[in-house]
């Protein structure tokens, strides 16, 4: 996405040609189509400025709810995870260990939010079944019945330590990480979309002044050369900075590609992804 500071720095451009029109009133109205040029530019400008200050909207607040969540998520994950580990271990469950063995904190802290997500369910239900914690109405009742269930559960929290409130924190938190991504990611949805319609607002001006204004302008050349001087310099600077933009846009995104590629060849190498084929023992 494009800075604040890229569109300020359009606006400014704008701005001056703007500015040289609104001087030389007189110039304008010989040429009543050039008049209805620059009002155009004017209005196109403004609708560029309102939705400008849209962008200065500070989305630091949700990112940063929504890092803290993960974080907190991620170690409960982390917490519950290895007393399970511990578990399968004493049981002999082999695969059930080799699945966790690849939840590191390294792979936790760099998979996407959604996997995160899918893990901490993953976990939560495995804690479930070996601690036999009841988390429904219906299964409550039940385990109250059975006291076969609740010897379970106290045997799981006295020899591994895994309570049903670790249980419970860790469904809490997943909830309040969705709903802080969630949050985070409709600003940014927002966002996204006044910056298309900047785009599209620019690029009005840009094929209005290309199209007409720099061609009305180019009559006063020798008429009035001082005005004529002025708006070729400053249309010059605007054409050389978008010039420029483009070849840095075009140098970042070969740069990027380069970098993903050495990040993808780093973590194939350092971090083992779980494998979704093989199935956990529940």
């Amino acid at each position: 996405m494009e800075k604040i500071k890229d569109f300020t720095s359009k606006l400014d451009g704008n701005a001056q040609i703007i500015n040289v029109l609104s001087r030389d009133v007189e110039i304008l109205n010989k040429v009543s189509r050039f008049q209805i040029a620059a009002d155009q530019l004017n209005a196109l400008q403004k609708k560029m400025v309102d939705l400008n200050s849209l962008l200065s909207n500070d989305t630091t607040t949700t990112r940063n709810v929504k890092l803290k969540r993960r974080k907190e998520l991620e170690g409960r994950i982390l917490q519950i995870s290895r007393i399970i580990q511990a578990f399968a271990f004493d049981k002999k469950k082999k695969k059930l260990q080799r699945r966790l063995d690849c939840f590191t904190p390294e792979y936790l802290q760099n998979c996407p939010d959604i996997e995160l997500i899918k893990i901490s369910k993953e976990i939560w239900l495995l804690a479930n079944k070996y601690a036999k914690y009841s988390h429904t109405f219906i299964s409550k009742i039940e385990s109250r019945l059975s006291p076969d269930n609740s010897k379970a559960t106290l045997k799981v929290e006295k020899e591994y330590g895994l309570r049903t409130h670790m249980i419970k924190n860790l469904e809490d938190e997943n909830i309040g990480f969705i709903e802080s991504m969630l949050i985070h990611r409709n600003e940014m949805k927002e966002r996204d979309k006044v910056v298309k319609k900047i785009k599209k607002v620019y690029k009005q001006s840009e094929n209005l002044l290309a199209n007409k204004i720099d061609r009305f302008a180019f009559l006063f050349e020798s008429e009035n050369p001082a005005f004529y001087n002025e708006y070729y310099q400053l249309r010059e600077n605007q054409l050389h900075k978008k010039q420029k933009e483009n070849i840095d846009q075009e140098a970042d995104a070969q740069n990027l590609s380069v970098e993903n590629q050495a990040e993808h060849k780093s973590r194939s190498k350092s971090q083992q992804k779980p494998n979704p084929e093989n199935k956990v023992e529940v």
